[in-house]
């Protein structure tokens, strides 16, 4: 979770016991509002969603790895070691923090909380200066450390994960699934945003929140996913696009918008070869415009929410007319690799 475990931690132990919300409310709550359950069935919620959608569409993807369908966790991460210990076990550092129901790793045998002690027989403990290393707060260098070395060794075929469950030491062996290279996070911020830097694909809990049913969560998440695979980061560098106030501005913006408008477009192709249906675009930023359609979405480096809808519906069309054959929905955009930003 980068920069946001230790905050995500910090709004868990601190937090009320209020019901999870299902759909969007006319405040929705912030991640301290939420207790660390509930928190930890949203993080289900958008792993879930995100996992469905990278392997789903695996087979139009440049950039793929293995994916497990799992997320840890790491006792570093809370400022109450004690509480965290008490709420999730923590018989060793690492921990799982959340599983895909019908996953790899859940089919596996794992299961959340299982402590995990070792990969392909080597002790997951984190040399001293390979964490001094990592360009991360220093809470969050251990999972981020270990994160990578899962990735990696799932890449090379099955691993074996040494656990401990109950007190009882046993061995879970992964293999992963295809996927597009992505990650899926929530975020603890109390702002409404999503986010995707090429490589992990963040929502904040408001924004989650305002979802009404899963096909809205994965609009959102299909269209950051859409940058990363897309490549609008390295692009947006290459061609000197400056951040900031900046980017609001001539040739910043237009270029900006370009990526916008290519990431509206290529989600829903991701949503529907997932078998998720598109119109929860058109119904979440019809909602969510007309609710809350002022600041960044209102800005030039965005489309205001009737044009994103106009541009959904124009995709919705093209694919009709390729007839009910999902395996001919390979997605325009990345049917050839990404042209430099003009």
């Amino acid at each position: 979770m980068r920069k946001a475990a230790c905050a995500w931690a910090m709004a868990g132990l601190m937090a009320l016991a209020a019901p999870l919300p299902a759909t969007a409310t006319a405040g929705s709550p912030k991640a301290s509002e939420w207790s660390l359950a509930q928190l930890r069935a949203a993080d289900v919620r958008v792993l879930s969603v995100g996992f469905r959608l990278a392997t789903a569409n695996a087979p139009f993807c440049r950039n793929t790895e293995n994916a497990a369908g799992m997320t840890l966790h790491h006792i570093g991460q809370y400022p109450d070691a004690a509480a965290a210990r008490a709420t999730f076990g923590f018989a060793s550092d690492y921990a799982v923090l959340a599983l895909v129901a019908d996953g790899p790793a859940a089919r596996a045998g794992l299961r959340t909380d299982d402590a995990i002690v070792s990969l392909d027989g080597l002790p997951l403990v984190a040399p001293a200066e390979e964490l001094a290393a990592i360009d991360q707060v220093a809470a969050y260098r251990p999972i981020a450390w270990a994160d990578a070395r899962m990735r990696a060794a799932l890449d090379k075929g099955p691993v074996a994960l040494g656990i401990l469950r109950g007190g009882k030491p046993m061995t879970v062996t992964i293999t992963g699934t295809p996927a597009c290279r992505s990650r899926f996070e929530l975020r603890p911020s109390g702002s409404y945003g999503a986010s995707a830097d090429g490589d992990i694909v963040g929502i904040t809990v408001p924004m989650l929140a305002f979802m009404i049913d899963d096909d809205e969560l994965a609009a959102i998440l299909a269209h950051e996913l859409s940058h990363n695979l897309l490549e609008h980061r390295r692009r947006l560098n290459a061609a000197g696009v400056q951040r900031g106030l900046m980017q609001q501005l001539g040739r910043n913006a237009r270029l900006t918008l370009a990526t916008e408008i290519e990431a509206d477009r290529l989600s829903i192709w991701l949503m529907a070869n997932a078998g998720y249906d598109p119109q929860g675009a058109v119904r979440f930023w019809t909602r969510y415009g007309r609710q809350r359609g002022k600041g960044i979405f209102s800005a030039p480096t965005h489309y205001r929410w009737k044009k994103r809808v106009g541009l959904f519906e124009e995709e919705m069309t093209r694919m009709a007319a390729l007839g009910s054959d999902r395996r001919s929905w390979h997605p325009p955009l990345l049917a050839a690799p990404p042209s430099p930003l003009e």
